[in-house]
């Protein structure tokens, strides 16, 4: 318990500096590696990805979770909610600010404007009924997008987008965390990296966890540390 309380203050501490130091301008941004949400107390039930939107005053949730490779990159509306909570979280207004943040953030990284799908909630888009989440937030949403000039198409169903329709697009935004995460780590495994967008800096990290079971194995991938640090070289 002590070893988890020193680790636990250790790692926020990090954390923190890396803000400052990013927040100041003293670096223009920072890459995380993998931490162990377990030894630390003040994330409990959110990600880093929340916590430095917190940090950084944002309160609207307009912070984005990019899983970027250079073929494709995804979005999961919802990032750490249990999914008995995802649908009420689906709201029109949450969607317009995410992708809003997506698309200028993307623009500025990567020198092009997104094409971006948008996939639905329900399995078959719930047959499009007019109760469905699909009807009441997702579709005005992305009406309010495109009158806004966004490349935005959607609402797709998911169980079949990502066999022939994800070549046409360089952003596939999902409802919640595994429609999306699923199907992109069995396309790239873990050649990715995970770009928070929206901050007031840069922050990136490997698309993996801790894998505290390869501890001495000798057996863990670098690939996608490898590329956060390829990635932020040639953003400076």
């Amino acid at each position: 318990k002590v070893a988890n309380k020193d680790a636990s203050k250790y790692v926020l501490n990090c954390l923190n500096k890396a803000h400052f130091l990013s927040n100041t301008k003293d670096c223009k941004g920072f890459i995380n590696c993998p931490i162990d949400k377990k030894l630390i107390s003040k994330l409990k039930n959110i990600g880093v990805t929340e916590y430095l939107a917190s940090k950084c005053q944002i309160k609207d949730n307009s912070e984005v979770m990019l899983i970027h490779n250079n073929r494709l990159s995804v979005v999961p509306l919802t990032t750490h909610f249990q999914i008995k909570n995802v649908a009420k979280q689906i709201k029109k207004k949450l969607i317009v600010k995410k992708i809003i943040t997506l698309n200028k953030n993307f623009t500025v990284l990567f020198k092009k404007r997104p094409k971006i799908a948008v996939l639905g909630l329900n399995p078959h888009n719930n047959e499009f009924s007019i109760d469905s989440e699909e009807c009441r937030e997702i579709i005005p949403a992305i009406k309010i997008l495109k009158k806004k000039g966004l490349r935005i198409s959607g609402p797709f169903s998911s169980d079949s987008f990502f066999i022939s329709n994800m070549k046409n697009y360089n952003v596939i935004i999902g409802m919640y965390h595994d429609q999306v995460l699923t199907p992109f780590k069995t396309l790239f495994h873990f050649d990715a990296i995970n770009i928070t967008l929206g901050l007031n800096y840069v922050r990136v990290s490997p698309d993996h966890g801790p894998a505290s079971d390869l501890i001495g194995k000798n057996s863990a991938s670098a690939i996608s540390l490898y590329r956060c640090i390829r990635f932020i070289n040639n953003l400076y």
